[in-house]
């Protein structure tokens, strides 16, 4: 039996199984989820009948009676105190009758009404399949048959490009699978075959048996130290934005984790960002490399356990704002204490400028790097709140040389837009705000569109519209053309939209309406760990909050609307921050003249929104005529506002091809009172000049 510190969420744990329903898994070393005796103790006296006495210790809260148990204490003190939970990464387990899992599956089993939200995976939408079946795999002769065509056919172009352009081994190329074949690309609407390079995740029977448990599969194998091929990646070789999975809906595996079979777990282990990264690593050091299943935008949670007992991990993400901050986020999934962030610097590499640093392993292969001196001088992750200039010197100065590295996800079909707030950054909270009827849920929907197709994950919160509704929408903006409706004969039209839309990283809330805060604040962070979703939309905040289910929360029956609308502020802003994503939050505005220009003082409720955001966004109407006004950038302090049209055949927005941004020149003479007054008057009389 494990120890009390222990979760049985450890890798392979025999708790686990047979698994009945779908659960988390919480590696042992996670102690980010900043689960605090407090979370757990209301937790409890929320949610569980007849809340059980407990104890606190540096490291658990005890419950003196496990809601779990079926057997009775009858009053005997060695049956009580049994149930441990684990402060930090939640974990919890009874030494009683057996039962534990992580903090996710211990707020699903004790939810006070099942009716209502049983689990906060159950209010996310997931585009998995149904946990009856296992997850599709390709053939097992797939990987073989695309090997022999890239290995045994040796005067083919893709096999060229690994060798002389990316400078791998015929060796490294065998040692890791890598093989060649033909798939088709939509391109224009017209699907085009083309060459591509194929990346295999290839792993033991006993590790896909174990995800599939995770799942509440049964999933037996007759050789668990057989090797399967759980997924293939596909690139194409021309364009590298073409990308596939195959098979669609298959499970998640790590590139190259066949590679580290018989590897001694007291020793390091890389994971790169790339493919190419990790065999590169490999070439240069024979340290066991392996890559990210989807780049440095995710780690599903399916692949933890692969790396749970694994002492020592090095992350080696690219040398640029995203790579680090993804490397960051995942040591914490990882956990902390084992994970090392590789960052080449003057020193490792003998560069001269910072320009010059490599951008990755394979950039660093290329230029005859020491890729071991690199991987040997890696620092580990500085503690979020005691950090000395040493812990950010080469950041730092990397993000003064290079500020357009760090600028954020920029929207490439609202270029001028995104040139004011310099995109859109991690851990920030944007207030979006414009009167009814401005097109705001239009907006968000094409900016988390522009978001979803390259790749970041977005969670959809949409309290005052139905998901059927607004996913009706979404996909009209993602065809950028009217969709065929009521004409049977383009069914099979219409299925390809929907399967492409299918494949972007959105993620939706199935509430509506009215809902509990803590309830979605719950599957917010459900959707972060799981789903490694890193923007949320939520639209809007006068429908989701309701005062009357925080005042019973707080005991305060004195609670208006405008306490509401702040605590509710104040744990997103808090969760932004903590939870290192970034929140898009609809507030309506103040009851105003429909002709009156909006400004920040506009918003309804206290100024604690303002104050709180990071970006203050607003769509304002002038007449015939839409503008994007950016009115709070706390990033770079740029202000200005785009001229924006709606295109009713895409359901979209697009900036005038002659527009300019336009930022008005407040000087040090005008005094702050007069600010908004002085935007307004700009804004009209310039806006109307140049339009």
């Amino acid at each position: 039996m494990p120890s009390a510190s222990s979760p049985v969420h450890s890798y392979k744990s025999p708790y686990l199984l047979p698994c009945r329903h779908k659960s988390v898994f919480v590696s042992k070393h996670n102690q980010s989820l900043n689960v605090t005796a407090e979370d757990i103790i209301n937790q409890v006296k929320w949610n569980v009948e007849s809340s059980p006495k407990y104890r606190t210790t540096n490291n658990h809260v005890i419950l003196e009676e496990c809601p779990f148990c079926t057997k009775p204490t009858k009053g005997k003190a060695e049956n009580t105190f049994k149930l441990y939970i684990q402060l930090g990464g939640g974990a919890y387990f009874c030494h009683r009758c057996g039962q534990g899992g992580s903090w996710f599956d211990f707020k699903a089993k004790t939810s006070k009404d099942p009716q209502v939200v049983k689990s906060a995976s159950q209010t996310i939408y997931s585009p998995k399949m149904h946990a009856s079946q296992p997850l599709p795999m390709p053939s097992s002769r797939l990987q073989a048959l695309y090997n022999s065509q890239l290995l045994d056919q040796p005067d083919n172009d893709v096999l060229r490009y690994l060798t002389e352009t990316r400078g791998l081994t015929v060796k490294t190329l065998r040692k890791y699978g890598i093989g060649r074949a033909k798939y088709s690309f939509n391109n224009d609407g017209a699907w085009e075959p083309v060459e591509c390079v194929t990346f295999p995740w290839i792993m033991k029977a006993s590790d896909v048996s174990f995800q599939e448990e995770l799942r509440g599969v049964k999933h037996p194998v007759e050789d668990p130290n057989s090797f399967l091929t759980r997924r293939i990646k596909v690139r194409a070789l021309e364009n590298k934005a073409w990308q596939r999975l195959d098979p669609a809906g298959g499970g998640w595996g790590f590139f190259g984790y066949h590679t580290l079979d018989g590897a001694d777990k007291s020793q390091p282990i890389v994971v790169t960002e790339g493919e190419y990264d990790a065999m590169a690593v490999w070439q240069a050091t024979g340290i066991p490399a392996i890559s990210l299943p989807n780049g440095c935008r995710s780690l599903p949670v399916e692949v933890l356990p692969l790396l749970e007992d694994y002492e020592k991990i090095y992350l080696w993400m690219d040398n640029d704002g995203p790579g680090q901050e993804g490397a960051r986020v995942f040591s914490q999934k990882i956990g902390l204490g084992r994970c090392f962030m590789v960052q080449p610097t003057l020193e490792s590499t003998g560069c001269l400028e910072f320009a010059d640093l490599p951008k990755d392993a394979n950039d660093a292969l290329l230029q005859g790097h020491d890729l071991k001196r690199i991987i040997m001088e890696a620092k580990p992750v500085p503690h979020e709140q005691v950090l000395s200039f040493s812990d950010l010197q080469d950041s730092v100065l990397h993000e003064i040389l290079h500020p357009e590295k760090y600028e954020g996800t920029k929207l490439p079909s609202l270029p001028k837009f995104s040139a004011v707030v310099k995109g859109l950054r991690r851990g920030e909270l944007t207030v979006v705000t414009g009167p009814t009827g401005s097109g705001k849920t239009t907006f968000l929907g094409q900016m988390s569109l522009d978001l979803a197709e390259q790749g970041v994950n977005v969670l959809w919160g949409s309290f005052e519209v139905r998901n059927t509704r607004l996913i009706h929408k979404l996909l009209q903006q993602f065809a950028r053309q009217p969709l065929p409706r009521g004409d049977p004969s383009s069914a099979d039209k219409l299925k390809d939209i929907a399967k492409r839309f299918g494949e972007l990283p959105l993620h939706f809330l199935k509430f509506h309406g009215a809902s509990e805060l803590e309830e979605v604040l719950d599957a917010m962070e459900y959707a972060v760990y799981v789903h490694d979703c890193e923007h949320i939309v939520l639209d809007n905040l006068q429908f989701m909050i309701s005062r009357q289910n925080l005042a019973s929360r707080s005991g305060n029956s004195n609670f208006d609307k405008f306490d509401a609308q702040d605590i509710a502020i104040e744990k997103f802003r808090k969760f932004a921050t903590e939870r290192n994503v970034h929140l898009s939050l609809v507030v309506h505005p103040r009851k105003e003249d429909e002709s009156a220009r909006l400004g920040i003082s506009s918003i309804y409720g206290s100024a604690k929104a303002t104050q709180e955001a990071d970006n203050v966004l607003i769509l304002q109407k002038d007449n015939q005529k839409k503008y994007l006004d950016v009115r709070k950038n706390r990033f770079s302090g740029d202000l200005g506002a785009t001229e924006i049209f709606f295109d009713r055949a895409t359901n979209r927005y697009r900036e005038a091809p002659t527009n300019h941004v336009v930022t008005p020149k407040i000087t040090n003479k005008a005094p702050i009172a007069s600010i908004e007054d002085h935007w307004d008057k700009y804004f009209s009389s310039h806006l109307t000049e140049n339009s």
